[in-house]
């Protein structure tokens, strides 16, 4: 039961290709086919009704994501649905299969931010873009979207969660 998570991206000629894992209603419909129960940590533990489910994301509430557990056991509780190499998840519906999407690059793209979930769970994406836009070095960006990042899960929390960042410069690009 140890594994990891991972945002890969792959840059050929113009084009990005990210590899990510989505947060949608569908993925929990995946895994529950796969057997797994999907509840917060409150419902396990009997605090809140097991019988809601709910893909919505409880810590904006003050609660526990939704994790996903074996169905009679306390075991795994991962609040993703795609990791590598936790065997017994991948019973349960957690796959190493990425999305995959493309964006074709312009002139007009100057950066992109590859991040974890915890630069973007108090910050939207667009707060972020705009943040680190502002600063020439993208090291200045960086320190500047982790620090805010990082001042935000301390007045939300009293934890923060993996807050990584980093901002790739596009120089040069040409549509020919």
């Amino acid at each position: 039961m140890s594994c990891t998570t991972a945002v890969t991206v792959l840059v050929v000629g113009d084009k990005i290709y990210v590899a990510n894992t989505p947060f949608r209603e569908d993925e929990c419909e995946r895994v529950k086919a796969c057997r797994a129960r999907v509840m917060t940590v409150d419902q396990v533990e009997r605090l809140k009704d097991p019988s809601i489910q709910t893909w919505a994301n409880e810590e904006s509430e003050g609660g526990d994501p939704p994790r996903l557990w074996v169905q009679n056991g306390m075991y795994p509780g991962t609040a993703f649905t795609r990791s590598v190499g936790d065997c017994t998840a991948e019973g349960i519906g957690v796959t190493a299969e990425p999305e995959v999407s493309m964006v074709h690059l312009s002139p007009n793209h100057l950066f992109f931010v590859v991040a974890s979930d915890g630069i973007f769970e108090f910050l939207p994406s667009q707060a972020v873009v705009d943040m680190v836009g502002r600063y020439a070095d993208p090291r200045d960006g960086c320190a500047a979207a982790t620090a805010e990042s990082y001042k935000l899960w301390l007045e939300h929390e009293n934890r923060t969660d993996d807050i990584t960042i980093i901002i790739v410069q596009i120089k040069n690009l040409s549509n020919e």
